[in-house]
């Protein structure tokens, strides 16, 4: 069994909303999605999908979006809400909506196979030359749903560690550790998939691989080719 993780898939429903307009890359970007996820994800595999799922701003309007994720290889799939999904406003509601086999996650965590993932969609903090005054509420509201869901997986005792789930990188824009990082640390957290960075230079500057033992992945489609990306493995 693989653990996988892509993140920003911007799905555009039915709307018009087209993220071709930022690039190439996202051409035909459902269609990619589709197919690499059909030729690396095996059915027994869980996906962590990191946020900004798709343009709609309804519930019902989203769940085209969701039941296509639904169907795609993969016996469960974890959800978060990115800064753009508008859809996702009460988190019992997007619970009672989702398939069977779609997990969303918000502050608070879940074991399947022994494998305990946790996830809230955290934000931009303090120290991140992108913050403003008016973050400030946001951030500590979304720090306490870390430490809520980091909590949640420690009660599942996670033997194999823990698998953390965000929207948000825990560093800044220009690559430096911020307070969910500090926070992260203090938890049997083995593997952190992130999103949200779409330009280069965020790219480029974001730390990835394993820090202070955790492996931290940015897995945003786009930088992803539209594959999605191997996080963790059971040893045979």
């Amino acid at each position: 069994m693989k653990i996988w993780g892509i993140s920003d898939t911007h799905l555009a429903n039915s709307q018009a909303n087209s993220m071709s307009f930022y690039g190439s890359v996202w051409v035909n970007h459902l269609e990619q999605i589709v197919q690499n996820w059909n030729d690396r994800v095996g059915m027994d595999d869980i996906v962590l999908v990191g946020g900004d799922i798709t343009w709609a701003n309804r519930l019902n309007t989203a769940m085209k979006d969701i039941r296509l994720i639904s169907r795609l290889p993969g016996k469960a799939k974890i959800i978060i809400k990115g800064n753009h999904d508008g859809w996702w406003r009460e988190y019992k509601e997007v619970c009672s909506a989702v398939p069977k086999n779609v997990k969303p996650l918000e502050g608070n965590a879940v074991k399947i196979d022994g494998q305990v993932i946790c996830g809230t969609m955290g934000w931009l903090a303090p120290n991140d030359p992108c913050f403003e005054t008016l973050d400030r509420g946001k951030y500590r509201h979304e720090l306490e749903q870390l430490r809520s869901a980091l909590e949640a997986a420690k009660k599942l005792e996670p033997e194999k560690g823990i698998h953390l789930l965000l929207h948000f990188p825990p560093f800044t824009t220009n690559g430096y550790q911020n307070s969910f990082f500090d926070l992260i640390i203090d938890y049997p957290v083995v593997t952190c998939t992130f999103g949200h960075f779409h330009l280069p230079s965020e790219w480029e500057s974001v730390p990835q691989g394993e820090i202070n033992g955790i492996v931290f992945r940015l897995t945003s489609t786009d930088y992803l080719n539209h594959k999605p990306f191997p996080v963790w493995e059971a040893s045979v």
